[in-house]
């Protein structure tokens, strides 16, 4: 299992220690994207693009973040997770450097 992505029994492994923000919300969309590249020789790839309907945000420090800023960013991580989730499902997101998703997994209705 590729590690960050939610296996059966349901734990989660981290693609990256450098946690930014932890995100909780359901799929509005789910989708594979391709990345372009900027050097010559090189493959594009394709990556899994996520959009939330965001209930809430917390950063590195655990502070709440205003949810209304983050409205209309997408969320990146590898295209195995678009057999895993899928639209409507509440997932707990946590991300790296940017938008790249370090782990992800189903999050029960609190």
């Amino acid at each position: 299992m590729r590690p960050g992505l939610a296996g059966g029994d349901g734990k989660v492994v981290s693609m990256a220690s450098n946690s930014i923000m932890r995100v909780v919300g359901a799929i509005r969309r789910i989708e594979l994207h391709l990345v372009g590249v900027k050097f010559v020789g090189v493959t594009p790839r394709q990556v899994a693009k996520i959009e939330l309907d965001i209930e809430r945000a917390t950063n590195e420090r655990d502070e709440d973040i205003a949810v209304e800023n983050l409205d209309g960013m997408s969320f990146h991580g590898p295209p195995e997770l678009l057999p895993r989730f899928a639209v409507g499902d509440r997932v707990t997101v946590v991300t790296a450097e940017g938008m790249q998703i370090a782990s992800i997994r189903h999050s029960p209705v609190s």
